[in-house]
């Protein structure tokens, strides 16, 4: 299973989301980051998607870890 990144919007806020999918279930793994509210809803998105494809396009295997 390949580790992913995923963003989640709900009515709180918007969350990026670490863990992985095995074919049915996504398996959260550990919470990144909330995306602090920006001026519009869609700047809001627009930065979440900034980062997500950022954390994304970082090269990881499943036994380590890029932030540490």
């Amino acid at each position: 299973m390949k580790t992913k990144f995923v963003k989640e919007t709900d009515r709180k806020g918007t969350y990026i989301i670490e863990g992985s999918f095995d074919g049915t279930f996504f398996n959260i793994k550990r919470f990144i980051c909330q995306v602090q509210k920006q001026e519009t809803e869609k700047e809001t998105q627009e930065l979440a998607d900034f980062i997500l494809s950022k954390l994304n396009s970082y090269p990881t295997t499943n036994d380590s870890d890029p932030f540490m």
